[in-house]
């Protein structure tokens, strides 16, 4: 049995560092970021996602990799960034090399500006430079869509930006079966087969399929059966598989 690693995050996920597909469209991502952690200097990187990309579950993994490695690095979530930076941060110094994953960074930056509380975001990020850290913001929106304050999208703009690419065809079903164990149900090869061939095969698709069946029963165990899994795809036409070897 894996030992699960014992990360800091603010608030808890049930997504795990060890669980996480690192498939094809964010190989070169991880890499980068973790390349930006190890820089003498402070690093501001903005990954941009659309929704049910797995935005915080790559945040979870990065956090992992850098802590299996022995880099100071944790996940906060957008609701309770404010609390946490009051009790934490400013009472207790960051770790040197530190790396800070803002989770619906782009939803949170809007906030604080709109509550005059942007102070926040500048201070956190004077922190950082103090010690070499690193800043890894996490959205859907484009840097330049988020509506803050002048001096947080200078900031914005000093930095790199990260998209985070499809998975290939061939790493959808894993993902699906990964989707489907993050949310306490198992799903056999047939069923598999048959949302693959019914949904789009996108993540974000996948993912609001996996939801759909999730959503009626609460805290019950979800359904799968064949019928639950036709109201979740609408009853949509087959799909073919795309053509595998689209990526080199």
């Amino acid at each position: 049995m894996v030992a699960q690693l014992q990360l800091q995050l603010v608030q808890s996920l049930r997504y795990s560092s060890n669980a996480y597909l690192v498939h094809r469209g964010v190989v070169e991502l991880i890499a980068s970021l973790e390349t930006l952690s190890y820089q003498r200097v402070f690093s501001l990187g903005y990954v941009q996602g659309a929704p049910r990309t797995g935005k915080t579950h790559l945040g979870v993994h990065l956090v992992g990799a850098l802590t299996h490695k022995g880099r100071p690095a944790r996940m906060v979530s957008r609701e309770e960034m404010v609390e946490w930076f009051a009790t934490e941060v400013r009472s207790q110094p960051l770790g040197y090399g530190e790396t800070i994953v803002l989770d619906d960074g782009d939803v949170l930056l809007e906030e604080i500006s709109r509550t005059n509380q942007s102070g926040i975001f500048m201070d956190l990020t004077e922190k950082l430079i103090q010690v070499d850290g690193t800043l890894v913001i996490l959205g859907s929106a484009a840097p330049d869509k988020i509506a803050c304050t002048k001096q947080i999208q200078s900031r914005l703009n000093s930095g790199l930006f990260f998209g985070i690419d499809a998975p290939v065809d061939s790493e959808l079903a894993p993902l699906l079966d990964l989707i489907a164990k993050q949310r306490g149900f198992q799903l056999s090869e047939s069923k598999k087969g048959f949302i693959l061939r019914r949904v789009s095969r996108t993540l974000p698709a996948l993912v609001e399929c996996i939801e759909k069946v999730e959503e009626p029963r609460g805290l019950s165990a979800p359904c799968t059966s064949f019928n639950a899994l036709s109201e979740a795809v609408g009853q949509q036409p087959e799909i073919a598989p795309s053509n595998d070897h689209k990526r080199a």
